[in-house]
């Protein structure tokens, strides 16, 4: 097999296969003598010679070469790009340069799509390359989740629906086989490459990303050394019945416009603006605002003075809803409030993304229909719905993520302080509920392999961005150099200004607060 003669070259390349990758090239097996990296021209052989080949089940049906450049930081690359029936699509990114390292990067929201380390230009040409290949050197992977999201027939939630073979394969794979697929994918081409596998494995997701982060955690604790999870709640179950719940909501009178939504939260940057020590028209702490949505009933003194952005009673009850914890009837905590966001680009989204998880969970195509999503009851539902999302594979288990924090490997958890889409306050909560698992285990101090950062920022998704937020190095240091993170910074542009600004990412429950100086700057606030 071409492969086979792959595997001869690299093994006899390196002096660093084992004795099994010996025995398949012929050559005897290494007697303690030095790694020799394999020459770049053995590099380019390598990636032209995988196309057609398939590693671990997954078909390599593409390969691209590029050279060395200012864009790649001075290594050269090879992307190689695979699939797995159903619609199971990967990408690989091996940097000439590599160190040893695997980052894998999780997806979001019903994924689709392959979040690319590579940026190209509309005439082709690459652009930017993710910083864990051009910086940290190391191979990349990620995969569309076992969806397509270009082809209406192939895309989620919609395929998962039609009670097919393929659909159910289709949402196995996003639940979490698609994560087992897309790491043994990589390190077997890490493996073609260098005849070894990587030295540390690391995982990085946000949102749907964020679930991956602790799927990957729970279910192959071996598999990774260090995971940053972040914008997720480590409880789908609450989550789905909570988005649900506030969908039934839509195109009812309690519902708020966008721009209702856009002015209720301006309202509430007004009232709380000082709370952080600045007035700069921005929530460094938005678990801070304790502003009364009853402000902006129509009539009030406060509210605004366009019948078009004043609130009904109704309106009011929606806002208070977002803002408080979601109970069943008997007083079981389902989902713990949000924090004041502008809620005017998910706040309509949310039945639609509840009733998506509804659908997986009991297997009724009606759940994605408005007139089935306005029956739900959440105290009828909530139990069906963890049996079903647990059943699938797709929500949390705590006491295993307990365990892969025990076992002494790092973990990051981290949300957007005001995320709009899934609640802060809930992931802390669910948070501080796994640490309270690993102390039970005999760690005394969960934070020495476990924490919990709050990005300042009121968008879901914000904040994930390396640009943003420099994670890959956090935890680099924390793995490697047992180095653990203190205070992270976030730089941004906020809304209406030309340049960035920063603030401290802070562990949880601190915010920032701004001491003095610069106040575009994040070393003018301390950790509170």
């Amino acid at each position: 097999m071409k492969v086979q003669r792959i595997l001869s070259r690299q093994v006899c390349w390196t002096g660093l296969g084992t004795l099994v990758f010996a025995m398949l090239a012929g050559c005897a097996a290494p007697q303690g003598i030095p790694s020799v990296p394999p020459t770049v021209a053995q590099k380019v052989s390598a990636c032209e010679n995988l196309q057609g080949q398939t590693i671990a089940g997954v078909t390599v049906t593409r390969t691209q070469r590029f050279g060395a450049s200012a864009t790649t930081g001075g290594t050269g690359l090879c992307k190689v790009s695979g699939t797995k029936a159903p619609f199971l699509d990967i990408e690989v990114v091996v940097p000439d340069n590599w160190s040893g390292r695997l980052f894998h990067q999780g997806g979001g929201g019903f994924d689709g799509v392959i979040r690319s380390a590579l940026t190209f230009n509309n005439s082709g040409v690459l652009t930017e390359v993710h910083p864990t290949v051009s910086q940290k050197g190391a191979v990349y992977t990620s995969s569309n989740g076992g969806n397509r999201a270009t082809i209406p027939e192939q895309a989620g939630p919609r395929v998962w629906a039609t009670g097919s073979a393929e659909g159910k394969a289709s949402a196995d794979d996003y639940a979490y086989k698609a994560l087992w697929t897309t790491v043994k994918f990589a390190k077997g081409i890490t493996r073609v490459f260098f005849a070894q596998e990587p030295a540390r494995t690391y995982f990085t997701g946000c949102s749907n990303g964020g679930r991956n982060g602790y799927i990957a955690a729970q279910r192959w604790p071996n598999e990774y050394d260090g995971i940053v999870s972040g914008c997720e709640t480590m409880d789908m179950t609450g989550q789905t019945s909570a988005w649900t719940r506030f969908g039934r909501l839509s195109g009812t009178p309690a519902a708020l416009t966008v721009e209702q939504y856009k002015s209720a939260y301006a309202a509430a940057v007004n009232a709380c603006d000082a709370n952080d020590g600045v007035q700069d028209g921005y929530l460094a702490n938005p678990g801070a605002c304790r502003f009364d949505p009853s402000r902006l009933q129509c009539g009030q003194s406060s509210a605004n003075a366009d019948p078009n952005l004043c609130l009904s009673a109704a309106q009011v009850g929606t806002l208070k809803m977002l803002l408080s914890d979601v109970k069943l009837t008997d007083g079981t905590l389902v989902y713990s409030r949000y924090n004041w966001s502008d809620f005017s680009s998910v706040g309509p989204r949310f039945g639609v993304l509840g009733s998506a998880y509804v659908m997986l969970a009991t297997g009724n195509p009606l759940w994605l229909t408005p007139a089935q999503q306005a029956s739900f009851d959440i105290d009828a539902m909530y139990t069906t719905v963890g049996f079903g999302l647990n059943r699938l594979g797709l929500d949390h288990d705590k006491a295993a993520i307990a365990a892969y924090v025990a076992s002494g490997k790092k973990l990051i958890s981290w949300h957007a302080t005001g995320d709009n889409l899934l609640s802060a306050n809930d992931h802390v909560r669910n948070f501080t509920a796994m640490t309270q698992l690993v102390k039970g285990l005999g760690v005394d101090d969960p934070s020495a392999h476990a924490r919990l950062f709050m990005a300042p920022t009121s968008t879901h998704g914000a904040a994930q961005s390396w640009k943003e937020v420099d994670w890959a190095s956090a935890i680099i240091d924390w793995v490697e150099n047992n180095k653990a993170p203190q205070q992270l910074t976030y730089t941004f542009t906020q809304a209406g200004a030309t340049a960035p600004r920063s603030l401290p990412v802070c562990l949880s429950p601190q915010a920032p607060r701004y001491i003095s100086g610069d106040a575009q700057r994040a070393t003018s606030y301390a950790c509170e």
